[in-house]
């Protein structure tokens, strides 16, 4: 018997890149469930860019505020007020059985308990569990809550979140998959620049220069580092050109902004199964829950710190049947471990029992 379904959902993210919302829309959509996707950053008012976010970016950066601290708290014009009558106005209109927002987006405290009132509503943290921190006083108006972490679950428990659940990344492989192309670089990196991935990414650069770096905010940080300037293509790179980049590179290099040298951190971002569904050898730094997913070693190849990375980045370069050996594998496991349609799957199921539970 079919696993019951909400009609409508409404799917609350930050922004469109990357696409999680549209994955879990189209997931939806094969069952015939009606979506709205609601990307809360892009739009703003235009006082809110240029006078209030203009603001509170000095007066954190000069610390002489807090992060956690608004000046304009309460404002009709910030982006915190916009976003929430926003979210309430689409749920009015849209009547949705089901809410499911993700990331940390910082809504107002009334939004959240209307949303409460008059539907289900999930929440699904996909961020570093150093910042549960950030979404504990938002807790009480979730029915469940969906972590990325086994990290994060257990600071859940520790909240005293009764509803709580691992929920892990998934691959759309109709758009990230093998293209037979020649390899280009001997590795590259994608993300927003860190401080830890600024380290690694020279560290790494000593093992071969032919490389490239797409994401946000690195020009900015190596103005006077001719060797990074040179490797930097662009502040983002999405869809065809990612999976085309991936099939040219004969190792992929994932660094977390939440990993540590201690193996403490737990969570995986989303490229550790685009990576090998594109047939392509992944290196990454430790994550405990990486091997969930994909064997380390076998499918995939990870890293305790920067030096282990620098010595199996340069057995890689120097091995190519161990490359394609671990490209084929991870490739035949990330291609049928987890989809979209999984991940819809398992969120119907806990729709389900909930509204089981309650007509009981």
């Amino acid at each position: 018997m079919d696993i019951p379904r909400p009609r409508r959902v409404l799917l609350v993210s930050y922004c469109p890149q990357p696409p999680l919302a549209e994955g879990l829309a189209a997931a939806w959509s094969r069952l015939g469930v009606e979506t709205r996707v609601f990307h809360s950053w892009p739009c703003n008012t235009l006082y809110d860019r240029l006078v209030i976010h203009t603001l509170n970016h000095y007066a954190h950066n000069l610390r002489l505020l807090p992060k956690s601290v608004n000046l304009f708290e309460g404002h009709p014009k910030s982006h915190k007020e916009w976003r929430s009558k926003e979210l309430l106005r689409l749920y009015h209109e849209f009547r949705p059985e089901l809410v499911l927002i993700t990331g940390v987006q910082r809504f107002k405290p009334e939004a959240l308990a209307a949303l409460h009132a008059g539907a289900t509503v999930f929440f699904w943290f996909t961020e570093s569990e150093k910042r549960f921190g950030e979404i504990a006083p938002e807790l009480p108006f979730y029915h469940h809550l969906y972590v990325i972490s086994s990290a994060s679950l257990e600071q859940a428990q520790h909240h005293g979140v009764k509803d709580a659940t691992l929920l892990q990344h998934a691959v759309d492989t109709s758009l990230f998959r093998p293209l037979e192309l020649p390899p280009l670089w001997d590795w590259c990196f994608v993300g927003q620049w860190h401080e830890r991935r600024q380290e690694y990414v020279m560290g790494l650069a000593e093992v071969s220069k032919n490389f490239v770096i797409y994401g946000s905010r690195w020009r900015k940080h190596n103005l006077l580092n001719p060797l990074l300037w040179r490797r930097l293509k662009g502040t983002g790179i999405w869809g065809e050109k990612l999976i085309e980049l991936y099939n040219q590179t004969r190792v992929v290099v994932n660094i977390s902004v939440w990993g540590d040298e201690n193996r403490g951190g737990s969570g995986v971002n989303m490229r550790l199964l685009e990576v090998p569904a594109c047939r392509a050898c992944l290196l990454t730094d430790y994550s405990r829950d990486a091997a969930r997913l994909l064997a380390p070693g076998q499918e995939f190849v990870s890293a305790a710190d920067l030096p282990e990375m620098q010595t199996r980045l340069a057995a890689l370069l120097a091995a190519p049947e161990v490359r394609q050996r671990l490209a084929h594998a991870g490739y035949e496991k990330a291609s049928r471990v987890r989809n979209y349609d999984d991940l819809v799957s398992q969120i119907c199921g806990d729709w389900a029992a909930r509204r089981q539970g309650r007509l009981v």
